[in-house]
């Protein structure tokens, strides 16, 4: 008898814990303004993460300034960027084959910018890179949620949350915004440059750690062109060593 009134108590603890771990996970998120405000949230604490883009397309631009612009390939352009949110510093590398073969490194540390480019490729360029005139301060996450929030809240946005989908070894809720020409022109008055352009966003959020993973941008326009922008973070939080140049590689 007491070996069966010491085993039921034991078998119900092992039970509720067992019960405790399978049903552990937070419930899925299903409004996609929530799944990205808490996106932004994760993005605003942390501290420091790689951004790689690449872009696929065509662009029409007049490069010769006669008013008759052609297509030119984007095709191959490429970023790179190591970001030390925590330190504002931040580690950059861009390849634009079609602008005669460009390459440049970026070095940012706290408010001073170092640039080199392949068109001169012997000297850092300096300058300053205060905040001052962003639309939104870097310093108040809740300025910057509060923007996010009442933009996701205009009748043009209306984000949409596609089926889930896997992201590398994760899932990730997949979230669409499909912005028009009209859109775009009621959302920016600065848009009407693009003429009848409209751009698709696409967004994937992990699941399990609500960390932005990836972004495309599809731009759609007869006058402009086709572009399609793939973004992705990784490496989250891991150790930075971003530094100025030598004072002897700086003009």
């Amino acid at each position: 008898m007491h070996r069966r009134a010491l085993a039921l108590p034991a078998l119900l603890v092992v039970a509720a814990l067992a019960a405790g771990a399978c049903g552990g996970s937070a419930p899925a998120l299903t409004d996609p303004g929530e799944i990205l405000t808490k996106a932004v949230e994760t993005l605003q604490k942390a501290k420091s993460l790689r951004l790689e883009a690449t872009v696929d397309g065509t662009v029409k631009l007049d490069l010769t300034g006669t008013g008759s612009g052609g297509d030119i390939a984007l095709t191959g352009t490429s970023l790179q960027a190591d970001i030390d949110i925590e330190k504002a510093s931040a580690r950059l590398n861009l390849a634009v084959p079609a602008l005669l073969g460009m390459t440049a490194e970026v070095i940012v540390v706290g408010e001073e910018t170092y640039v080199r480019s392949s068109f001169n490729p012997e000297k850092f360029q300096k300058s300053s890179t205060s905040g001052a005139g962003l639309p939104v301060d870097p310093t108040d996450p809740e300025a910057s949620l509060k923007e996010l929030q009442d933009w996701l809240k205009k009748p043009e946005v209306d984000p949409k949350k596609l089926d889930d989908t896997s992201c590398g070894t994760k899932s990730c809720y997949q979230i669409e915004i499909d912005l028009s020409a009209e859109d775009l022109k009621a959302l920016s008055p600065e848009a009407a440059d693009l003429g009848d352009a409209s751009v698709v966003l696409t967004l994937l959020v992990e699941k399990d750690t609500l960390r932005p993973a990836s972004m495309v941008v599809t731009v759609t326009s007869a006058e402009v062109g086709e572009l399609t922008m793939t973004i992705t973070m990784s490496k989250w939080d891991e150790s930075l060593s971003i530094e100025a140049p030598p004072a002897d590689q700086v003009e």
